[in-house]
């Protein structure tokens, strides 16, 4: 008998809940060259449907999943209606029951399922039947195809559908994929419907313990956090429910407007710390442009010069120290040289600008100096970011204009 745990350790000893892992004792099957999938359920108050689902992920994925792992938030008997159902399908079926005191959302629930999984494929899907488990090895051939590390099921790209949804769902579904997309457009450029719960992604590209979603909408959370994730999608026809009633309500909408917020800051976290880094190279550029331009007797383009390389070195060492620490390897020298370079060959259009600024607006030298230097801000954020502390392949300017920075996977 094989067991898809350790030995020795169950579900409750690993989450510290009072159920234990419960198993068929079948071994992991597999597809091709050792292909597994677990199939991650979170329930909550689903009795009715437990049969019906593993049955139907019996019959349509036949030696493709090994595991069906339910995560169980409910009042009910859906516990119960796991346990009468182990023994009965060619896979493993467990049971993780969390307590009241662990209930802490649908998305949370996925987490914990993903951590417990064995498959080196992760499939997550409702537990209501309105995600055909029919679909899941559509999902695996799509990631096959396109290399995919993760792939999602959508209900609204061509040949998708929403029947299962009411009208007013609908129209929402619609709205806010449409707001997520606009939120995070590099991150969700390869998905039509952000908001799915029914995914499939590698197990070994996911890192649980980094994951904060809250409310229901987990792959949101998870493809924002994970840059590194290669993304691709298949239309799938959302179903109706069988039995049960829906877990959408206002208050999990008012959970994931502020998930995205969380998330939309979290992702800009590094340019606000780069501005508040550029605030202050700006009060020691433009201490620096006053004493310069009174010594020189007015020659405010050579004061600028000199501003420049003072400022230059006190926002490389806060940049290196506190915008883009994680990115400080290598030589120092080599990223020093490179942003002294980019901000001395911003003076080209910076001392044109300031000479505009201070005839034509006209501005005082001291206040065309600020605003010059905010005009550029962008343009220096994009080079350093892309460039010199960049944490990939450069990108060319005009790509990097129309995308939100990553989320990093441990903030927020």
């Amino acid at each position: 008998m094989v067991d898809l745990m350790p030995k020795g350790t169950t579900v409750a000893g690993v989450f510290g809940g009072a159920d234990a892992s419960q198993s068929t004792g079948v071994a992991p099957a597999s597809v091709g060259a050792g292909t597994t999938v677990s199939v991650v359920v979170p329930t909550r108050n689903e009795a009715e449907n437990v049969g019906p689902l593993l049955a139907r992920i019996g019959a349509s994925c036949v030696g493709l999943v090994s595991e069906v792992i339910v995560v169980d938030d409910s009042s009910d008997a859906t516990p119960d209606a796991v346990r009468a159902e182990i023994g009965r399908h060619p896979f493993a079926v467990r049971l993780i029951a969390r307590p009241p005191e662990r209930r802490n959302g649908l998305g949370m629930a996925v987490v914990e399922g993903i951590g417990a999984a064995q498959g080196e494929w992760v499939c997550v899907m409702d537990g209501d039947l309105q995600h055909p488990p029919e679909v899941v090895p559509q999902l695996l051939d799509r990631a096959r195809e396109r290399q995919a590390t993760l792939v999602a099921a959508s209900r609204l790209t061509d040949g998708g559908g929403t029947e299962g949804l009411s009208a007013f769902r609908r129209l929402l579904s619609y709205v806010l994929a449409l707001v997520s997309r606009l939120l995070f457009p590099r991150s969700l450029r390869e998905l039509s419907d952000p908001l799915t719960g029914f995914f499939l992604v590698r197990r070994d590209r996911v890192d649980p313990d980094r994951l904060r979603p809250e409310g229901f909408k987990i792959l949101l959370e998870l493809v924002v956090r994970s840059p590194q994730l290669v993304v691709s999608e298949i239309p799938f026809e959302f179903g109706k429910r069988v039995a049960g009633t829906s877990k959408a309500s206002g208050a999990e909408m008012a959970k994931l407007f502020r998930q995205m917020v969380r998330l939309s800051l979290s992702a800009r976290s590094r340019l606000l710390r780069f501005a508040a880094v550029g605030g202050s190279g700006i009060v020691v550029n433009t201490a620096i442009f006053a004493f310069a331009a009174a010594l020189m007797g007015g020659h405010y383009l050579l004061a600028a010069v000199v501003a420049t390389q003072g400022s230059t070195l006190w926002n490389f060492v806060l940049s290196e120290t506190w915008v883009f620490p994680d990115r400080a390897r290598g030589a120092r020298w080599a990223r020093l040289v490179g942003y002294a370079a980019m901000n001395n060959a911003l003076l080209v259009p910076r001392g044109p600008l300031l000479l505009l600024l201070m005839t034509a607006v006209p501005l005082s030298p001291l206040v065309a100096n600020v605003v010059s230097i905010l005009v550029i801000f962008v343009l220096r954020y994009l080079i350093s970011d892309r460039l010199i502390w960049r944490g990939r392949p450069a990108l060319s300017m005009t790509a990097a204009l129309i995308r939100e920075p990553n989320v990093p996977a441990g903030e927020g």
